[in-house]
């Protein structure tokens, strides 16, 4: 399995002056007539950062674990502290983590839509979505599943592994 994307949120219990702000960092666009936050794109650090005049900032992008969003996150905080701005991290949250992975062979939709009573419309769309437990998985007849609504480690333990083992065995024989 492979995470493609971790957003963390913060509130930095400090306001922040968004025109401000955007004048003094590079890689930042800041326009309130079409959308109330900063969109800064750090090169250094990576991935995408929203900067809310109340202190709130979220970031998102691509990251190999939850503990490099976190990290991430943090980093965004820090440049803002050193712009002069008083940071305290509060309420620090893993909104969301998606992630991807690639079965054995390809999936058979019609068995598991038929075992797990799954409504399905390859008309309207091409996959199967089941939840679990607060997690979304995307499961193609190619054998890719796309898993959404991971919230901590845990949740990888007891609902998302227990879920791809069980679809490794709607996965078609090789004849």
């Amino acid at each position: 399995m492979i995470i493609t994307n971790v957003v963390f949120s913060v509130h930095l219990d400090c306001a922040i002056d968004l025109r401000r702000l955007c004048y003094r960092i590079s890689n930042a666009r800041y326009d309130p007539r079409t959308f109330p936050g900063l969109i800064w794109q750090h090169k250094t650090i990576g991935g995408n950062c929203l900067v809310f005049s109340n202190g709130v900032i979220s970031c998102n992008g691509k990251a190999t674990s939850i503990q490099e969003g976190r990290q991430r996150l943090r980093r965004y905080a820090r440049r803002i502290q050193r712009l002069g701005y008083t940071v305290c991290l509060k309420d620090i949250k893993c909104l969301t983590v998606s992630a991807s992975h690639t079965l054995s062979t390809a999936l058979d939709l019609n068995l598991l839509v038929k075992e797990r009573q799954i409504v399905y419309e390859p008309e309207l769309f091409s996959a199967v979505n089941l939840k679990y437990d607060g997690i979304n998985c995307c499961c193609f007849h190619s054998g890719k599943v796309v898993i959404t609504g991971i919230k901590d480690h845990a949740q990888l333990d007891d609902a998302v592994y227990p879920v791809l083992i069980e679809l490794e065995l709607y996965t078609r024989k090789k004849e």
